[in-house]
């Protein structure tokens, strides 16, 4: 575990186990544990969390259901395509998303999962790809659970309280978890092809949209945050027992700033298929996007603040939008 606070120059992304924090959050040990954290929050908004409590063979089992579904024929994934079902769950065909300019859209297929699905849902209709019971679900659960954990300890690191973030919790918030398949890059056999290369990303650069975002990495590297003071690219190192943990728009706005939202990106650089799966939360679709400060000092301000359905709608399709210029 880290023993010191970053300066104020550095590039700070730290691996921290959470242990002490859930075993008691009023230890010293614990307290080690919410600095470090406000330590990354502050500089990059990024730490890789050990100590989660979530089983590997759980991980296993939804990497392998993830692989299992990538690996259908075309024809069959677009039959759940996400575009055409309400609230976009469902599968996310390879190249519909661009965060940038000047890059090709990003090469990567995605599968969109949410909560309270009726049984008519394609999702729903999905397990039968899967053997036995549906891990998806089991693993859902599971980021729910832990992703109460996570903004307990980040509501530690602020001035505001343990029920900082009930409000934004409450009325079913939105939460969804997102399959990746990145797939493999071969060589390039020409210098033609080599640039173009150059102009593929997996993902391109973006901050996240929501609050909070839990990533499970496989063992393939691609991940790379920005150094916003150099402009440099960092690579996160996969650590499938971490979960790499980032702060998104929701939470920087909500602090007026403070906790970062970096830029961060996938390059696809790997000879085999690269796997992760991604649990955002986005918050309580009705919730107004006051900073916290102002919330909680003389009072909220009358500056109108957008809800986080208004702020996730706009952002997202700007995205979707992006790529359909550039086909």
């Amino acid at each position: 575990m880290p023993s010191a606070a970053p300066n104020s120059s550095s590039f700070y992304l730290p691996s921290v186990d959470i242990t002490p924090f859930l075993e008691d959050p009023s230890s010293s040990e614990a307290k080690q544990v919410i600095d470090d954290v406000r330590a990354a929050c502050i500089s990059t908004g990024f730490f890789q969390m050990t100590g989660h409590g979530v089983p590997e063979s759980l991980q296993k089992d939804v990497f392998e259901a993830a692989a299992k579904f990538f690996a259908l024929p075309l024809e069959v994934k677009t039959d759940l395509n996400a575009a055409k079902n309400i609230g976009f769950r469902g599968y996310d065909l390879m190249g519909t998303q661009l965060y940038e300019d000047d890059v090709l859209p990003d090469l990567k297929e995605g599968f969109f999962i949410g909560q309270n699905m009726e049984p008519s849902d394609p999702l729903v209709q999905a397990r039968r790809f899967f053997m036995g019971s549906n891990p998806i679900e089991k693993y859902y659960q599971a980021m729910a659970e832990l992703c109460h954990k996570v903004l307990d300890l980040i509501a530690a690191t602020l001035p505001y309280g343990p029920n900082v973030f009930d409000e934004i919790q409450a009325n079913d918030p939105a939460c969804p978890m997102r399959l990746l398949h990145y797939p493999p890059t071969r060589p390039a056999a020409t210098a033609k092809e080599g640039e173009a290369q150059k102009r593929q990303l997996g993902s391109s650069a973006h901050t996240d949209f929501g609050a909070v975002t839990l990533l499970l990495q496989d063992e393939h590297p691609g991940l790379e945050v920005q150094d916003s003071k150099t402009g440099d690219w960092i690579e996160v190192p996969p650590n499938p027992a971490a979960y790499v943990i980032n702060m998104g728009d929701i939470v920087t706005r909500l602090t007026g700033g403070l906790y970062k939202s970096s830029v961060h990106r996938v390059l696809n650089k790997n000879p085999t298929d690269r796997f992760s799966v991604v649990y955002f939360f986005d918050g309580n679709v009705d919730f107004k996007l006051h900073e916290l400060e102002k919330s909680y000092g003389e009072g909220v301000g009358e500056e109108k603040a957008p809800t986080v359905e208004e702020h996730m709608i706009q952002r997202t399709m700007a995205s979707y939008n992006m790529s359909k210029k550039k086909h």
